[in-house]
This record gives structure tokens, sequence and C-alpha cells, in this order.
């Protein structure tokens, strides 16, 4: 196998361990919208092996001009993007990396809101709701309370 096939093959193992990931993490969006918790429990099982896989990952090493051995993320980049063999290979695998930047920042903010949703419909059950906020006489904010006293269990 030559050099150019052994990058290749790099970069087609990267490439499948990120379309894994964004498989997982596509299924993760559709269990928290569904809110299918005990689903959740497993895809974070797996979506933490497939980091951990992808952050196991080694860079080749890319020998320079001057004949030494270069193994940073930066020059393999480098690497890739001028050589015509492997600069559609290396195009591909980083839009897939921003789609599952993108995707899992869409899950966090789900469950940013599915967390604050949680917070509130328990502060109605508590008898208060800390975003129903007023001004008084003085100027001052005050928490509306839905009942004369607080729920307890």
């Amino acid at each position: 196998m030559n050099e150019l096939q052994v990058y290749q093959t790099v970069l087609n193992s990267w490439k499948q361990d990120y379309e894994l990931l964004h498989d997982i993490l596509n299924s993760e969006q559709r269990a928290l919208e569904k809110r299918v918790f005990d689903q959740l429990v497993q895809l974070v099982k797996e979506k933490d092996a497939a980091v951990k896989r992808i952050n196991s990952h080694q860079v080749p090493p890319i020998i320079n001009a001057q004949g030494v051995n270069n193994t940073s993320l930066n020059e393999f980049k480098k690497f890739c993007s001028r050589n015509p063999a492997l600069a559609e290979s290396w195009t591909e695998l980083m839009q897939l990396v921003e789609k599952c930047c993108f995707k899992n920042e869409v899950n966090a903010r789900l469950i940013d809101l599915l967390n604050h949703s949680s917070q509130r419909t328990f502060n109605l059950i508590k008898g208060c709701d800390p975003d129903n906020n007023i001004y008084n006489s003085q100027g001052n904010r005050t928490t509306v309370r839905h009942f004369s006293s607080s729920l307890s269990a």
C-alpha cells in the first residue's frame, strides 16, 4: 500500500466514525423530541463510545520537504487539502464534522429546553411561577403565587 492509499484509508476510517456519530446524534434528537428517555440512556452510551473512538484517532505522520516526520493535525490537513487525490475526501470529512457539531448543538439546546420546561412545571406544581414576574409599587420585582400557600407532597 503506497503512502496516498494509507492516508485515504485513514480518512475513510475517520469518516465512518463520524457517520456513526451523526447517526447516533440523529437518533438522540428524535428521542429528545419524543421524550423517550429510556432510549436516551442507551444512545448516550453509544455516543460516548463513538466520541472516545474519534478522540483516539492517530494522525498519520507526514514527511515534509526537509524529511521531518510531522504528526500534527494541521500538517495533515494541509497535506490532504493540497493533494488532489485526498482533497475531496478531506472536504467531505470536514463537512461531516461540521454536521455533527451542529447536530450536537441542536441536541444540547433541546436538553436545555426540556430542563427548563421540567423546572417550570415543577415550580407550577409547587405554586410558584418564577417566570411570571411583575413589578410592585416600589419598582421591585415580585413573584406571582398561584395559590395562597405552596403545595406540598
